[in-house]
């Protein structure tokens, strides 16, 4: 590379040998002109003239042939210079397309570059996603196999528990049926008693009976006849007496026959466990208590030395999880290997981009020497440039044709509205006509959103005409609208306004930009425009719309001021007028002498080189005179400004492809939701009206004014703001409720109810802040506060139904 740039140098020295030897001819033409004048200037006198007449003739003549000779030197130069010239041409051609496969060679290798970067930051996301999806998987698998584990112990021991207290009811029963059998054998033993005694006071009764009856006898022998027939009679009634008490004897003694017989019934009859009936004898009875007391007693020792289900599952959780990270483990040490040596094959291509980057580093060397051999022409390229920024000059050229300004004195001369709530009606109906269905509500909401900030969300379902809304609303007031479709890789703000080249110094402005600067035409200043991003959230919006987001919230709107680029894009004109270089020649002579200069270069002349300060001179001094070239409404030739007649408006969507839109935008912009498909109505015919920017602001300013709710907002507001911090911990700024009363007092002076526009505000710039909590009892408390409000009670409802 090095052999090739001296080359270059070399061919390029002797090129400039020829220029040098054109200017030195046109200077010695101009030393001899110079001369000749001075001559005959000082030829004063007539008589003089006259007297040397064949001298001054003689010398003419000279000087004539010298000028012949110096002419054909010139032209001798000239052609020299213009073959010099030729080459220079071919020269350059070459070096161009030299310099365009060198540009090329680095562009592929920045690609390539690039990509390999790209490729290791997609390693390293693969790296992680992998790594975040396998702790997930791992989780899940451990959540589920814990799951079933404990579901399985839990039926085990279900059933264990099951089995053991069917055995413990049937040892129960069996104990309670014996202690039945017990209590009926101890009742059978104390009837038998009592009968015994019953008996063996009888026997002693007739014991004694027996010995008065001996008593008596002899007695009865020893006495009279008489007394004997008495005793006789007596003993008689003693037989008798005895007689009754044999009978009764003999039936106690049957019935003792028959309890005995009881008695053994009832301690043989007894049930075994299989449902049999066994013959045992009283001692194998109470054997058999003892033995089923003893099993019971055993048992429970066993059980009771068994650990319980909590035990057990804690055990068999500390098991599982030693299983489960064990094979995590596994798993990490294999993506460790896997991406050890990922991190080799990263560290191979840096190794690589280094040698490309040393190559690109030599590559620029050449492209330094290359620039340097173009450095010559580099005044005629940027002559041939002109515009800086040709897509905003050619707006500056189109507002400026009839066809135009006849479009924008058309629309102004429309009827125009006169109130906001005419407004609404006007809208709604011009929509209806074209199918495109929209409530009151929704069209009053956007219109006060309109009052409150530059920037609206519409947001809702798909299918409810959120592209079509600021498209129909502006279409029938006579506004502009633009939609601008925004696109996912968007990064940055140079995607939405666009890039300056700095090779071919040009400003690419995107269609955004373009129309931006459009509607900040003097002329189009009254004409309400809406710029429509649509599908906004594709990206993230703070990315490539912040400048927009920063400086609409400042209240001196002379600072909404967007700036393009660093510098000033406007150029030096070609030509001047004669009447400027005269009036630049008087005023300011050394700026006269840069601008000449600049000429003789553009023509040229290598030696009539002009420093950055005399161009920056020369630049201010015609910027006061209007007359340098670029985009005439540009500030300070780089930033454009945000007017008064334009509005921002987002469409968003809901879906895995879009972004979530942080507070900052939500707190700076007005939600306009558009959660219902509209229904179609009796609509009466209208064609397009007019309604200026300061106009719809006055009818701004004059629902603000006369507002009657002011005070009630207020209160609702505060009411609300103690709930939020009472239960979530939470508020709401200043600026939501600056936004919240202007809303509600134009969208009441719409002819809207006080109590919809609360709901609007609350349910989508309040609500939203607090409807992703978990807490149902703070919730639920706020729904108990907004019971009045229909969308807000709804949302807070949906996510009471989610959290279940």
């Amino acid at each position: 590379m090095a052999k090739g740039k001296k080359r270059n140098k070399q061919r390029s020295q002797p090129q400039r040998p020829a220029l040098q030897n054109t200017a030195e001819a046109a200077s010695s033409s101009e030393k001899v002109e110079l001369i000749t004048k001075d001559d005959l200037a000082s030829s004063t006198s007539q008589a003089e003239f006259e007297k040397n007449k064949e001298a001054l003739l003689q010398q003419a003549l000279d000087e004539i042939a010298e000028w012949d000779s110096t002419r054909t030197a010139s032209e001798t130069a000239a052609k020299e210079a213009q073959v010099a010239l030729e080459k220079l041409e071919v020269k350059k051609k070459e070096l161009e397309e030299q310099r365009n496969e060198l540009q090329k060679q680095f562009d592929e290798i920045q690609d390539k570059y690039n990509n390999a970067e790209k490729t290791v930051n997609e390693a390293t996301e693969k790296a992680d996603s992998v790594k975040s999806s396998a702790d997930a998987y791992a989780a899940d698998v451990r959540k589920k196999a814990d799951e079933e584990r404990l579901a399985t112990l839990k039926e085990a021991a279900e059933e264990a528990k099951k089995a053991w207290q069917t055995q413990i009811d049937d040892l129960t029963r069996q104990i309670k049926d014996i202690a039945e059998r017990e209590a009926a054998l101890s009742e059978g033993n104390r009837k038998l008693e009592r009968a015994t005694r019953i008996i063996e006071d009888e026997k002693e009764a007739i014991a004694e009976m027996k010995e008065d009856l001996k008593n008596r006898k002899s007695r009865y022998d020893a006495a009279n006849p008489a007394k004997i027939t008495a005793l006789e009679t007596a003993l008689t009634d003693e037989r008798s007496k005895y007689q009754a008490l044999q009978d009764r004897y003999q039936a106690l003694a049957d019935r003792l026959e028959k309890l005995q017989v009881l008695m053994d019934t009832v301690k043989t009859e007894i049930e075994d466990p299989k449902k049999g009936i066994h013959i045992a004898s009283m001692n194998e009875v109470v054997s058999a208590l003892q033995e089923f007391r003893e099993k019971y007693e055993t048992l429970a020792a066993i059980y009771s030395r068994y650990p319980d289900d909590a035990s057990i599952a804690v055990l068999e959780e500390k098991a599982q999880k030693v299983d489960n990270l064990e094979r995590a483990n596994d798993a990490l040490e294999q993506e460790r290997n896997r991406y050890r040596e990922e991190v080799v094959a990263a560290r191979n291509a840096t190794k690589e981009l280094e040698i490309v980057k040393q190559e690109v580093e030599a590559t620029n060397a050449l492209n330094e020497h290359l620039l340097q051999e173009l450095e010559s022409h580099k005044t005629a390229l940027e002559s041939r440039t002109g515009d800086t920024c040709p897509s905003l000059s050619k707006v500056d050229t189109e507002t400026e044709e009839p066809d135009f300004i006849a479009d924008i004195t058309e629309r102004t001369q429309r009827n125009v509205i006169q109130s906001l709530s005419d407004l609404v009606e006007h809208i709604k109906n011009y929509a209806g006509n074209k199918q495109l269905y929209y409530t009151d509500n929704d069209i009053r909401a956007f219109l006060a959103g309109m009052s409150v900030s530059r920037l609206l969300i519409l947001q809702g379902m798909s299918g409810t005409g959120k592209s079509s809304f600021p498209r129909i609303f502006s279409e029938a007031i006579s506004g502009f609208n633009r939609l601008i479709p925004v696109e996912s890789s968007w990064r940055d703000r140079n995607e939405l306004l666009g890039y300056y080249n700095d090779f071919n110094k040009k400003f690419k402005a995107k269609s955004f930009t373009i129309e931006l600067y459009r509607s900040s035409k003097d002329r189009c200043q009254e004409i309400p425009t809406f710029i429509v991003l649509d599908e906004m959230n594709l990206a993230r919006i703070e990315y490539y719309f912040s400048d927009f987001l920063a400086i609409l919230q400042e209240p001196d709107h002379d600072k909404w001021l967007i700036e393009l680029v660093s510098s000033d894009m406007r150029t030096l004109p070609m030509e001047l007028p004669e009447s400027v270089k005269e009036k630049m020649k008087k005023e300011s002579p050394s700026v006269f002498s840069i601008w000449e200069k600049i000429e003789k270069s553009r023509q040229g002349d290598l030696k009539a080189e002009t420093s950055d300060e005399d161009k920056e001179k020369l630049t201010l001094y015609l910027a006061k005179l209007g007359q340098l070239t670029g985009a005439k409404s540009l500030i300070e030739g780089r930033k454009i400004k945000v007017t008064d007649n334009i509005w921002f408006v987002g469409t968003a969507n809901r879906d895995e492809s879009t972004f979530e839109i942080s507070d900052k935008v939500y707190d700076r912009a007005q939600v306009v939701s558009l959660n219902r498909k509209g229904v179609s109505e009796t609509y009466i015919s209208t064609s397009k009206k007019y309604i200026s920017v300061s106009k719809l602001e006055e009818l701004f300013e004059d629902a603000v004014r006369s507002d009657k709710h002011r005070i009630e907002v207020e209160s609702s507001l505060n009411e609300l703001d103690k709930v939020l911090m009472e239960q979530f911990d939470m508020s709401f700024g200043n600026r939501i409720v600056t936004q919240t009363i202007n809303f509600v007092a134009v969208f009441v002076a719409a002819g809207g109810k006080l109590v919809d526009a609360l709901d609007y505000q609350i349910s989508t710039k309040i609500l939203r802040k607090v409807i992703t909590s978990d807490d149902e009892e703070a919730l639920l408390e706020l729904e108990s506060a907004t019971t009045e409000y229909k969308e807000t009670q709804r949302l807070i409802k949906k996510r009471l139904k989610e959290l279940g």
